[in-house]
């Protein structure tokens, strides 16, 4: 195979590729030789048929093939051999074959530039993880307390934190109610945090058997998306009255919760617990900031329109969830993001290529039989719970890159000190 690139543009280039017809001729050689297995020919034994018989009867096919098999495969040969990597499909075109003759095509393709990248090992990472403060602790064993109270029904208005058991409905601007939007078992815990604005508002003072009627303004960053950005009316009639009557916190409820635990071993299991949640998150943070030192050592243009097929992808998403928004929208919103998503991804992928990291289909599979083995369930039931193995596959990896990065890079702890209560 022959081929001659050219810079056609920004991160764009031209190949004119050429594959002679010795190539050419050996795949149709192989073709008619499977057509000759497959297929019997009338006056002919099996697999006797000679080659110019074959070839005359399935000429259209084997035509076909040569474009439709040899072309993707050169294509993928000549970004393999002359270190092109694809952002986007190649646009290919000028296919010109003719028995016995070479196949030559032209391709105009989007390419990711090529990047050395800096020398990472030493480079200063700094690092804290948070202790655990006392306060911290015992607020976890309030919740805790909280969740686990008695609920007693009173006969009174609800004042905060009581609970309110309602039925809910959406009504129209002239309060009907809209049909097949009532939810029959709604507890709201009157005051809570997390309550929209409306209902904390709506459901302090409320008496059984009374109904308010309330307009909600969902925020756009509202978790679920089909309700973000919009308003809806609700009626909430509340059926029953219930306060939380909490034990006290000792060691019989410890034992409450695990037989084998007294206070002091419920707040040291606590304290393990909010540790183990803190270096997680502080591990999070660390890998955040090599990202961040990779793309600050490594700058590099992105191609557009990789960029620009993300933020497509975006939009059709958006109108998927009837929130339909203008392209210069979603690019002021979502760019940035992207282009950092883009960089991170790159660079880490370029960070393996040096390691020589990578992760094999059985690498996933042991892992997944780990997973299994660690917490006795079949390894189907794990696979099924993971979901897409190829993105479990990038997770395995790029947990690699990091503990990789990680023994090269110097970490240096930052000090923290705790405030002591009070």
């Amino acid at each position: 195979m022959q081929a001659q690139i050219q810079d056609v543009g920004p991160l764009q280039k031209s190949l004119q590729l050429l594959l002679d017809a010795a190539e050419v001729n050996g795949f149709i050689d192989r073709m008619i030789a499977t057509y000759r297995n497959r297929y019997a020919m009338p006056g002919f034994r099996p697999g006797k048929a000679p080659d110019r018989v074959i070839q005359a009867r399935f000429q259209e096919d084997i035509e076909r093939a040569v474009i439709s098999e040899l072309v993707p495969d050169a294509i993928r040969r000549a970004f393999a051999e002359n270190d092109i990597h694809p952002a986007s499909p190649p646009e290919v075109s000028g296919i010109r074959y003719r028995p016995g003759e070479p196949l030559t095509f032209e391709l105009r393709v989007h390419v990711w530039p090529q990047v050395e990248l800096r020398p990472y090992e030493g480079v200063e990472i700094e690092h804290a993880v948070e202790p655990v403060r006392a306060e911290e602790v015992e607020a976890f064993l309030e919740g805790m307390m909280d969740r686990n109270a008695e609920r007693v029904a009173v006969d009174r208005p609800a004042g905060a934190g009581d609970l309110i058991g309602a039925e809910l409905e959406t009504i129209d601007a002239a309060g009907a109610r809209v049909k097949g939007t009532k939810k029959e078992k709604v507890t709201i815990e009157v005051g809570a945090d997390h309550l929209l604005p409306e209902f904390r508002e709506a459901s302090l003072g409320m008496s059984a058997g009374e109904s308010r009627e309330l307009e909600v303004r969902y925020p756009d960053s509202y978790g679920d998306r089909r309700l973000e950005g919009q308003t809806r009316r609700y009626r909430l009639t509340a059926m029953r009255i219930e306060e939380k009557k909490r034990q006290p916190l000792d060691d019989e409820f410890a034992r409450r919760l695990d037989a084998n635990l007294d206070l002091d071993g419920l707040r040291a299991r606590v304290r393990l617990r909010l540790e183990s949640e803190r270096r997680m998150a502080a591990r999070e943070r660390l890998e955040e900031r090599l990202v961040d030192r990779l793309i600050q050592d490594n700058p590099f243009e992105l191609p557009q329109v990789s960029v620009a097929n993300a933020l497509a992808r975006i939009a059709e998403k958006l109108r998927e969830e009837g929130k339909p928004a203008d392209p210069e929208q979603i690019a002021s919103a979502y760019r940035p993001h992207v282009e950092r998503f883009q960089r991170r991804d790159f660079l880490l992928e370029k960070v393996g290529e040096r390691e020589g990291i990578r992760v094999t289909p059985e690498e996933v599979d042991a892992e997944i039989a780990r997973m299994a083995r660690e917490e006795r369930r079949p390894a189907e039931e794990v696979r099924a719970d993971i979901g897409d193995v190829d993105r479990f596959q990038q997770f395995l990896f790029e947990r690699r890159i990091f503990a990789a990065l990680l023994e090269k890079v110097t970490v240096r702890e930052t000090p923290t000190i705790e405030v002591p209560a009070g």
